[in-house]
């Protein structure tokens, strides 16, 4: 017998669907004093599902999971990031400078 597949499936202006029983927990980002993240602490674990759904729009109440708050609030959830290659979206942004000791290729 083979196993469920794993799916995500992002909705139209709603939340990302998962489904196939994937386990979920949170963590949290640990940050020293100067606001460097330096581990990643275990947090929370949640009951197995087949199916979750977990909010795009940040407003449910029962966050990690979708409350439909999507619906009261709006939620737009268009893609906007663009599909050009990374190196075509480098940007140049120019600051104070710093001497280094590594030759620049």
């Amino acid at each position: 017998m083979n196993p469920t597949p794993f799916t995500v499936t992002i909705t139209r202006n709603g939340p990302c669907i998962v489904a196939g029983g994937v386990p979920m927990a949170q963590q949290h980002i640990v940050t020293d004093a100067q606001g460097e993240s330096i581990e990643w602490r275990k947090g929370d674990h949640f009951a197995v599902a087949q199916t979750y759904a977990l909010c795009r729009c940040g407003q449910s109440a029962t966050k990690p999971f979708c409350d439909g708050s999507h619906s009261r609030v709006g939620f737009d959830g268009t893609e906007t990031a663009s599909r050009d290659a990374y190196d075509r979206q480098a940007e140049r942004i120019e600051g104070s400078s710093q001497k280094t000791d590594r030759k620049v290729r």
